[in-house]
């Protein structure tokens, strides 16, 4: 008897007809490449699209902590190219960050059968090709939000989603560390003082300070003692360490000055003396208030309050670096059997597996974001992606009101939008150019294409 596969026999003759996106897809994802390794060895495997992999000696382990035994079996699957990233439903979104990105590449491992994890302490160094690209990169791993929403998480803050394990409601801010989350942080490292940032919080004021602007700046006053670059770090180092608060009543004259600082009379609590002599030096070097920018009266006579806290914030380039140092050594042990000078490859020391991503955040400064929405006929059998003229990143949008739509993405930027769909057997792709800011775009002009063709097609975009 005699078994074919028809998706295999598409891969080798792309010129069969295809029956759906479903098939499209099964065609022109990326191969899979399956590596046999000995436990008890290092390990060097090479992808075919210019991955390094160095794996340490007994690197493995079972979901109940026991080794397993030879043959090892890596599974490995690089996305380097636009084909490669549409066809395996990839993205570069990062909560509602956009991410840059120089490939994604899936790792699995397994023994008779059953999946494995990497071992605590251990690490797998991955070696992403630059190809000529000169920015600075992060390791991101894929993280599941739900059964149908995934995003990327920075490797030096997975841990977070391990110590939620999976009850975090503000995954999409990625800024989920706070003394009020509700729940005991495990860190992978050592949290020391120089690991944080020390400034100030309101912790209490008259509502009026929300509302009146300080004098040459759209800032409140609020905002100023909240603002890291007023204040002093040492000095809001001793408010953290000795958990001070200071809170005054105080009078504000006509030109916008605040003056006649007393200790807060409406609370039983004692402060420092040190702490309110602090804080009034600090308030007092404040800009004066700007009288005219507040819709009421700033009355003279009355007793303004404001009461000051010491606050700290995860500098999170220093936690990445010492993060990093971890697996120093045996990215440098992986460095000198991979590529002794470590020019060719942005080296990572991955400790998860799944989807990989080697990406940056694209910093927007002060863009405002908007929903880009793109109509075109039969969206729902339709595959449509945008890409980014600026950036090597990809999106999909969301079917929604008989359109597709991109939540959330910057203003004033140049897309290309893909549409990918099939007719009498035949691919059928269309693209066009549009800035960020129209209004329904109607996605037309689908051509049929054979397999190679769309192929080919696609990999121009890149």
């Amino acid at each position: 008897m005699l078994f074919t596969n028809c998706s295999s026999d598409k891969k080798k003759n792309r010129n069969i007809p295809v029956d759906s996106i479903a098939e499209i897809k099964s065609v022109l994802s990326p191969k899979t490449e399956n590596f046999e390794i000995q436990i008890n060895k290092e390990t060097i495997l090479k992808g075919k699209k210019g991955t390094s992999i160095y794996i340490p000696a007994n690197a493995f382990q079972f979901e109940d902590g026991t080794e397993p035994k030879e043959p090892i079996i890596v599974e490995i699957k690089e996305c380097y190219s636009l084909t490669d990233m549409i066809f395996e439903n990839l993205h570069t979104i990062s909560g509602e960050q956009i991410l840059e990105t120089n490939g994604m590449i899936y790792i699995n491992a397994e023994a008779d059968g059953k999946k494995l994890s990497i071992k605590k302490g251990k690490a797998l160094v991955v070696g992403f090709p630059k190809n000529g690209l000169d920015k600075e990169m992060d390791l991101f791993y894929e993280y599941k939000l739900n059964d149908s929403v995934k995003t990327w998480v920075p490797d030096y803050k997975f841990f977070e989603t391990k110590s939620t394990q999976e009850t975090i409601v503000e995954i999409d801010s990625l800024d989920l560390i706070g003394d009020d989350i509700g729940y005991e942080i495990e860190y992978p490292i050592e949290m020391t003082e120089d690991l944080y940032d020390y400034g100030f919080w309101s912790s209490g004021s008259t509502g009026t300070f929300f509302e009146l602007r300080l004098k040459g700046s759209d800032e409140t006053i609020i905002d100023y003692i909240e603002n890291p670059s007023n204040v002093d770090s040492i000095v809001a180092l001793k408010f953290n360490i000795n958990n001070w608060t200071a809170g005054f009543d105080f009078n504000i004259n006509k030109e916008g000055i605040m003056y006649n600082f007393r200790p807060e009379s409406h609370s039983e609590r004692k402060q420092n003396d040190e702490a309110l002599k602090l804080a009034k030096e600090f308030l007092k070097s404040a800009p004066a208030f700007d009288i005219e920018s507040y819709d009421r009266e700033v009355k003279n006579d009355w007793d303004y309050y404001l009461s000051i806290s010491g606050s700290r914030s995860i500098n999170w380039n220093r936690f990445k670096q010492k993060f990093r140092n971890q697996y120093s050594n045996l990215t440098n042990t992986a460095i000198q059997q991979i590529d002794p000078n470590a020019l060719k490859y942005y080296m990572f020391s991955a400790t998860e597996m799944g989807w990989i991503n080697c990406d940056r955040f694209w910093e927007i400064e002060d863009s405002e974001k908007t929903d880009f929405i793109v109509k075109t006929n039969n969206p729902t059998e339709t595959k449509i992606q945008i890409i980014f003229k600026d950036i090597k990143s990809i999106m999909t949008g969301t079917y929604e009101n008989g359109g597709l739509v991109f939540k959330n993405i910057p203003k004033g930027k140049e897309v290309k939008v893909i549409g990918i769909s099939y007719l009498n057997g035949k691919p059928m792709l269309a693209v066009g150019e549009s800035m960020t800011d129209s209004k329904d775009f109607e996605l037309k002009g689908f051509k049929e294409f054979s397999l190679d063709q769309l192929e080919t097609e696609l990999n121009k975009l890149n």
